[in-house]
């Protein structure tokens, strides 16, 4: 019983370690403009009129090439690792909006964790200073560690500035403008965006919904394994201590929880990621806890993977003086602890 009120307790633990109420919170963000922005360049390329033609014709990719390169003209750097929402507004009916982050799509709607100032707003237009109105709400989440473990412990019974420069007919106006985002929002939210081109309007030009899920260290599973170590349980039956002989192999499932050296994307895992160390308890009111490492092949619901291991089972012995057979009275503990160490392998679903 003891033991089994330190489990708990080591639940409750690690409940309140992982820093999650369960709760939403929200807050609007109000970007900063960056100094001597709107930029003003003289686009004699004319790659913002390039990247239209090659977002109306479905060359999406190639369109953000020609706005990179256009955003390059103005001396501000785009650094690979940061995260920039950009909204080219191409004529008054159509405006594109997208990302750039490394040499991802401009499609692409996914973060994997924020720094207090590694998401930025551009807006790209030929209206003079590029004035537009941003509406930004973003909501904390929790982890998909913090949303599955609830249900993972019920498997076990016991528990601006304008530029002057000279007009021209490409003349192209860049805004960039920089977030500041709370501590608390950094690692897992979803950042609402709404362009307009000023607050009083109700036309929306575009709006995007951001996905900010940070890389995990943390998953669970359900482990199945056998062992090589045959053994017999002693109980009382009938009032008589018994020999019950166990299952051969010992099929044993057991719940664990995994900790990825390498961090995964629980959206699009891979086998490179698969690798991990895993500890848990068996699901069974016999206390024994398992620990180990396993492998796999992710698939689109579930990962299977191979693990391997070694677990420590709580046994009862009988103490000295007490024999196999004996009558035993109801009043009388006949048995002491008796550890019993396992070498374990089989399979594990892993989620996710």
């Amino acid at each position: 019983m003891r033991m089994k009120t330190s489990l708990l307790v080591i639940v409750a633990c690690l409940l309140i370690g992982t820093g999650s109420s369960f709760s939403q919170d929200q807050v609007v963000l109000i970007p900063k403009s960056l100094r001597m922005t709107p930029y003003a360049v003289n686009d004699n390329a004319d790659l913002f009129g390039k990247a239209w033609r090659f977002y109306r014709d479905g060359y999406t990719d190639m369109a953000a090439d020609s706005l990179r390169k256009l955003v390059a003209l103005t001396g501000y750097e785009i650094k690979p690792n940061h995260y920039y929402v950009v909204v080219a507004n191409f004529t008054e009916t159509e405006t594109a909006i997208g990302m750039f982050h490394g040499d991802d799509s401009f499609n692409n709607n996914r973060l994997y964790g924020l720094k207090s100032d590694s998401l930025f707003y551009v807006f790209i237009s030929r209206e003079d200073s590029a004035s537009t109105y941003l509406s930004t709400m973003v909501t904390r989440k929790d982890s998909y560690f913090q949303q599955v473990l609830p249900y993972f412990i019920t498997l076990f019974p016991f528990i601006s500035q304008v530029q002057a420069v000279e007009q021209s007919e490409y003349l192209t106006w860049v805004d960039i403008r920089k977030f500041e985002i709370p501590k608390n929002f950094q690692e897992n939210c979803d950042i609402s965006m709404v362009i307009k081109r000023d607050f009083y309007r109700d036309e929306i030009m575009a709006r995007i919904i951001l996905d900010n899920t940070s890389l995990e260290k943390w998953s669970y599973g359900i482990a199945t394994g056998i062992t090589n170590v045959d053994d017999v349980d002693i109980i009382i039956d009938g009032g008589k201590a018994v020999i019950r002989p166990k299952p051969r192999g010992d099929l044993a499932t057991f719940g664990v929880i995994n900790y990825h050296p390498k961090p995964i994307d629980t959206k699009a895992r891979t086998i490179a990621s698969s690798f991990h160390l895993l500890g848990g308890l068996r699901i069974s009111n016999t206390i024994e806890p398992i620990i180990g490492a396993g492998i796999g092949v992710p698939t689109n619901i579930i990962d299977v993977h191979f693990f391997t291991g070694f677990s420590l089972e709580f046994a009862n012995e009988l103490k000295n003086g007490y024999h196999v057979g004996d009558t035993i009275d109801s009043n009388v503990e006949p048995f002491q602890l008796k550890l019993r160490g396992k070498f374990r392998f089989g399979l594990e679903v892993r989620f996710p």
